[in-house]
C-alpha cells in the first residue's frame, strides 16, 4: 500500500515538472519574439545619376584691404560709416588742410617768380639774337645769356613739380574708396591721427564678384583631374545658403591652392554678387552636379551611421544585426553613391539603427523607395512647419 502511493506521488511530480519545463520552453520563446526588434530595410539599387559633390566653405571677398591716408593729419571729417557700401572714388575722410594749403601757395608763389624770371631771361636772349647779329656783343656775352635762360628754365620746372606735389597732397586730405565694396565696422573717430601709409582708417571688401572657400580631398581632386582630361573642374557650382535656400548664381572655380595641407587642397569658386546678398564671413555649402555617374550602387543617406570618422550601415544577416563599413563617392537627392562595401542582396537597415545593437535579433521588414521619398518628404515638410 505504501509502494503504491509513492508511486502515485513520483508520477504526480514528474507531471508537474514536465509540465513545467514545457511551459519555460514556451516563455523563452515568446521573450525571444518580444526581444525582435522591428527595424525598416531597403535593397541597395543601381542607376545612373548625377554625383553630387558638396563642400562646406566660407564666403571671402576677392579684395580686402585696409585703407590708409597718403598724407599725415588729422581726420577732419566722416563721410561714411562702418557697413556702408560705397562707390570707387567715393570720399570717405577729410585729413586737416591747412598746412597743405599753405605748402601749395608757397609752391604757386615760388613757381610764379620763376616763371616770371624765365620769362624776361627769354626776353633778354631775343634782344642779344638781334644784337649779336650786327656785331654789336661779343659770342660770349650772347652765349652767358643763353645759359641764364635754360638755368631759369630749369628752376621753372622745379617750382612747377613742387606745385604738382603740393596739389597732390592737398587733393590727398580727401581720403576716397579704391574700389567698389563694404567698408567694415572698424572706421576710426573723427579726431584720430593718421600718418602717412601707416594708419589704418577703416578696411574694404570688394562685394560683386565674391569668393567661397572650401577644401576638396587630395584624392578626389587627383579624380577629378583624371576624370576631366587633367583639368580639375566641377562644372558649375551651386551654393547652398544657411537657411537652405539655393543661391540664384553660379559659379565656377578660379583658384587652387598649389600645396595640399593634411591631405586638403583648398579652392576658391567666383560667384557674382551682384545684389549684395553674400556678405563675407558667411558660411554655405558649394554643390556641384555635373559629373554623371552610370549604373551606380545607391542607398538612402539616412541610412548611414559614422563611426569613428567611417561611412557605416548597418545590415541584417540571418535575422541579426550587422555592420558594415562602405565607401561614399558622391550624393545625389537623399540617396548616397555607394562604391564598395555591400551588395546588392543585402538589407540595409534605413529605420531603426538607433535601437539595435551589432548582433541584436531583429524582426525586419522592407520598405521602397517610393516610400523612403515619402516618408522623407513628410519629415521636411513637418521640420518647415515647426520652423515657421
Amino acid at each position: 500500500m505504501k509502494y503504491k502511493k509513492w508511486m502515485a506521488a513520483a508520477m504526480a511530480a514528474g507531471i508537474m515538472l514536465s509540465g513545467g519545463v514545457f511551459a519555460g520552453c514556451s516563455t523563452q520563446k515568446q521573450q525571444a519574439q518580444q526581444q525582435a526588434v522591428l527595424v525598416t530595410t531597403i535593397k541597395p539599387f543601381r542607376s545612373d545619376t548625377p554625383i553630387m559633390r558638396e563642400y562646406t566653405g566660407s564666403i571671402t571677398a576677392q579684395q580686402e584691404v585696409p585703407v590708409r591716408a597718403n598724407v599725415s593729419g588729422t581726420v577732419m571729417e566722416k563721410f561714411i560709416s562702418g557697413g556702408q557700401h560705397v562707390e570707387a572714388g567715393q570720399p570717405l575722410f577729410r585729413i586737416d588742410t591747412r598746412s597743405y594749403q599753405s605748402s601749395l601757395a608757397a609752391a604757386q608763389a615760388s613757381a610764379a617768380q620763376a616763371r616770371a624770371n624765365y620769362e624776361n631771361s627769354k626776353k633778354d636772349l631775343a634782344r642779344y639774337q638781334e644784337l649779336i647779329g650786327s656785331g654789336a656783343i661779343s659770342k660770349q656775352t650772347y652765349d652767358s645769356a643763353a645759359t641764364a635762360t635754360e638755368s631759369y628754365r630749369a628752376v621753372l620746372e622745379a617750382a612747377e613739380a613742387q606745385v604738382q606735389i603740393a596739389a597732390d597732397n592737398m587733393n590727398d586730405t580727401i581720403v576716397v574708396a579704391p574700389f567698389t565694396g563694404t567698408l567694415s565696422m572698424d572706421d576710426v573717430n573723427v579726431g584720430t591721427f593718421a600718418t602717412a601709409g601707416t594708419t589704418a582708417l577703416v578696411t574694404i571688401s570688394s562685394s560683386d564678384p565674391i569668393y567661397v572657400q572650401f577644401d576638396m580631398s587630395e584624392k578626389e581632386y587627383l579624380e577629378l583631374k583624371t576624370k576631366k582630361s587633367g583639368t580639375a573642374t566641377l562644372g558649375e557650382l551651386k551654393l547652398r545658403l544657411s537657411d537652405g535656400s539655393v543661391y540664384g548664381q553660379t559659379g565656377q572655380i578660379v583658384q587652387v591652392n598649389p600645396g595640399a595641407v593634411g591631405g586638403q587642397m583648398s579652392m576658391k569658386a567666383s560667384f557674382a554678387n551682384p545684389d549684395g546678398l553674400l556678405i563675407p564671413g558667411m558660411y554655405a555649402a558649394v554643390v556641384s552636379d555635373a559629373e554623371v555617374a552610370k549604373n551606380v550602387m545607391m542607398i538612402p543617406t539616412k541610412a548611414l551611421v559614422q563611426l569613428l570618422n567611417k561611412d557605416m550601415v548597418d545590415v541584417v544577416e540571418d535575422g541579426k544585426i550587422a555592420q558594415k563599413a562602405v565607401t561614399v563617392s558622391g550624393k545625389h537627392g537623399i540617396y548616397s553613391i555607394i562604391t564598395d562595401g555591400i551588395s546588392e542582396n543585402d538589407q540595409i537597415v534605413v529605420e531603426g539603427q538607433n535601437k539595435v545593437q551589432v548582433g541584436m535579433a531583429v524582426e525586419a521588414k522592407e520598405t521602397t523607395r517610393e516610400a523612403v521619398e515619402q516618408d522623407i518628404a513628410k519629415e521636411v515638410s513637418s521640420q518647415r512647419g515647426i520652423a515657421k
